[in-house]
Parts: structure tokens; C-alpha cells; sequence
């Protein structure tokens, strides 16, 4: 089976073959017109061949280009090339079995975010031939689920792990097991205390919610307020409402920021704590939610309670959603923190096979984001992440 650094490598190295393979058949295509054997064509169309020329072998027998000699003068079709490229680049393909790579991902839950997290990793495994065993528990902020699962993922003989840890410093243990056994480790999202992962891989959360406090500080003018429906984490206040808070502070020092209100531990309580914050702060000139569920819940309690338009929000989120494009349309949606968590997803297994080939990576990989308005909304880079 070779190193897991070995298996990787050729992974990576395949696909570029296959490329090559099609390369050679272009620059050949000049040659005799060709009949296919074993292919699915009458074998009587062939009869009359002349079995000279290169042959490709794979599981199911034997694919033959040969010179035609009825065929000379016919002109060759592209349909004839394409169809022939295929067949000869799966041959290609097909010579050898690589062992794959065995990838384990550990995401935080199955909540919007994180399953399409677990959809982009699929995504890069499938690319890549490896083999990947995904992991998260059914529900947000159950550390005891997913130490869990990270126990069990010891247990599996995976050559490297994807990780979004709830709470870095609970990690260290496992993770320095598997270490200690040569496995890779990529941190996703949340960053593991020093010296425990190769690479970080996820969005610059500072930066990010500078951005974000910088532009709901300029719908608030001094004097006036907003409003804040803090995440039910784990964590306590994350990296990003403290850096929201803060930002939005310093440039709107005669405002204030109600951050009294926090969402549920569920998901289905998002609505009801977005009525809450709405009711227990009536006089809001702007709210805030910075993560997806509550951010959608707020929409439809804006549009209940009659505020759509009236009370602008600024919301974080999944991709670009249909509810949001549709409140930012209408003037309720002020701007959209739109981060892409399939890209997240794809990017982590992508640094994992990558470490396991033996690349040197910097130690974070950010991932993109963008902050929707009304004025970018249309623009192709913005309705390509509604994809």
C-alpha cells in the first residue's frame, strides 16, 4: 500500500496524468482514423481492421486503437475523438488500484453551517480519491458528543484528521495521541492551541467582524440604538461579538448596544428570543445576529412584527439564501456577513491531502467571505455563492 504520504501523492499526481493522457491523444489525433475493440461497437464494423498499434489494459479487458484501413479517408468527427479520449483516459486510470487515503472530519454539528461544511468535504475527497469518515454530533454545543467521536476516530487508522474543536484546550489529549501516531491534523474553523495542528483552515473572525461593527455602527447615528442577539456558544462571547462590540463602540461612542439577549440552545428557540429582543428593546434603530439560524429567524420576526424596513439588520450567515437575498431587495436585510461553508468544508480535506503528499502549507489558510448590500447583490461573484 505504500506511506500514507506515498498514497497521497499519487492521488494528487492522477489527475494531472489523466490530463497528459488526453494531451497524447490530441497530438496523435493526426494519425489513421482508429476502430475501437471491446468497445460496445458492432464487431462487424471492425472486421476488416489491422490490429497494429498501442493497447490499454483495465479490469475488463482490453481496449485497442488500431489503424483502419476502410476508415482512411472518412474524416475523423469530434464526437469519434471525444468518445475515444474517454475510454482511453479510463483505461489510463484503471492500470493500477491506489490505495486511498483515509481522511477523518470532526465538525461541531449538523446544523446549516456544518452540513454544508460536510458536503464541501465530501466534494474534495471525491476529487482526490480519498476516503474520508465524517463526524458531528446532532445537535450545537455537545462537547461530550464530540469528544465522543473523536475517541472513536482514534480508533480508525486514518492518516490524517479534520478538526472543528468546541473547545480547543478539551482536544489537547487526543490529539496529541494521534500526533504522536504520524496522523495530520487540520484545524477548521477554530483554532487548537499551539502546537497541535499543521495549518489552520477558516475565516480571519477578527477581520471579519470588524467589517461587520464598521457597518452597523454607520446605519446608528450617536445617540441612537441597536440591538445584538448574542449566540447561545459554548465559549461564553465569542472572538467575533467581542470584536463586533468592540468595533462598533469605538466608532459610535454616544450609541448604544443592548448585547442582553441570547439566542436559544435550540434552534427552533431563535424566532422566539428575535421576538424577545424586539419586544424588550422596541426604540432600535438596527439588530445585529452573527450566525445563520438566528439571523433567518430575525427576518421573519421583523416581517411579523411589522419592523421589516424599519428596524435594519445585519445578519451572518450560510452562502447567500433566498430569504436573505429577498430581504436585502426589499431594505429590511441592510448587509449580509456571507461566508461559505462548502468552501470550508473542501479546503480543510484539501490541506489534509496535500500535508500527507508532503506540501509545506503556511500555517492559515483563510477562507473568503463577503459582506452583501443592495449595491453588490447582483454582481456575478455574489450570485455565484447562491450556487
Amino acid at each position: 500500500m505504500g506511506s500514507a504520504r506515498d498514497r497521497a501523492e499519487r492521488l494528487l499526481c492522477r489527475q494531472l496524468s489523466a490530463q497528459n493522457a488526453v494531451a497524447k491523444i490530441f497530438l496523435t489525433s493526426t494519425a489513421a482514423p482508429c476502430s475501437l475493440r471491446g468497445s460496445r461497437r458492432d464487431e462487424a464494423e471492425a472486421e476488416n481492421s489491422v490490429e497494429a498499434g498501442a493497447e490499454l489494459t483495465d479490469n475488463s479487458g482490453v481496449v485497442r486503437c488500431v489503424p483502419n484501413s476502410l476508415d482512411a479517408a472518412k474524416p475523423r468527427t469530434p464526437m469519434k475523438f471525444l468518445q475515444l479520449s474517454l475510454l482511453m483516459v479510463a483505461a489510463f486510470l484503471a492500470r493500477e488500484t491506489v490505495a486511498a487515503v483515509k481522511i477523518g472530519v470532526l465538525l461541531k454539528d449538523r446544523d446549516l453551517f456544518w452540513s454544508a461544511a460536510e458536503k464541501g468535504a465530501l466534494d474534495a475527497a471525491r476529487a482526490a480519491g480519498a476516503e474520508v469518515i465524517v463526524k458531528a454530533p446532532l445537535t450545537p454545543n455537545s462537547l461530550s458528543q464530540q469528544l465522543a467521536m473523536l475517541n472513536a476516530l482514534l480508533k480508525e487508522p486514518i492518516d490524517a484528521l479534520v478538526v472543528a474543536p468546541l473547545t480547543p484546550e478539551d482536544f489537547r489529549g487526543p490529539i496529541e495521541a494521534l500526533r504522536a501516531k504520524g496522523v495530520k491534523i487540520v484545524a477548521l474553523d477554530t483554532a487548537l492551541p499551539e502546537g497541535l495542528a499543521d495549518v489552520f483552515v477558516g475565516y480571519n473572525q477578527v477581520v471579519m467582524a470588524e467589517d461587520a461593527g464598521r457597518f452597523l455602527a454607520e446605519l446608528v447615528p450617536d445617540g441612537d440604538r441597536a440591538a445584538l442577539l448574542r449566540a447561545n456558544s459554548i465559549e461564553g462571547m465569542s472572538v467575533r461579538e467581542k470584536t463586533l462590540i468592540a468595533t462598533f463602540r469605538a466608532a459610535r461612542g454616544q450609541a448604544t448596544l443592548y448585547t442582553d439577549v441570547v439566542a436559544g440552545s435550540e434552534k427552533q428557540d431563535d424566532y422566539a428570543k428575535s421576538v424577545m429582543l424586539l419586544e424588550r428593546h422596541p426604540n432600535v434603530r438596527a439588530v445585529c445576529t452573527p450566525f445563520s439560524a438566528a439571523s433567518l429567524a430575525m427576518i421573519r420576526a421583523l416581517q411579523d412584527k411589522g419592523l421589516a424596513g424599519k428596524v435594519l439588520q445585519v445578519g451572518f450567515g450560510s452562502s447567500l439564501p433566498d430569504a436573505v437575498a429577498t430581504a436585502i431587495e426589499n431594505g429590511s436585510m441592510a448587509g449580509w456577513v456571507a461566508q461559505q461553508p462548502r468552501l470550508i468544508g473542501s479546503k480543510g480535506v484539501e490541506a489534509a491531502v496535500q500535508l500527507l503528499a508532503g506540501q509545506t502549507l503556511p500555517a492559515s489558510l483563510d477562507v473568503p467571505y463577503f459582506l452583501v448590500t443592495k449595491a453588490n447583490l447582483n454582481t456575478a461573484e455574489v450570485q455565484a455563492i447562491r450556487r
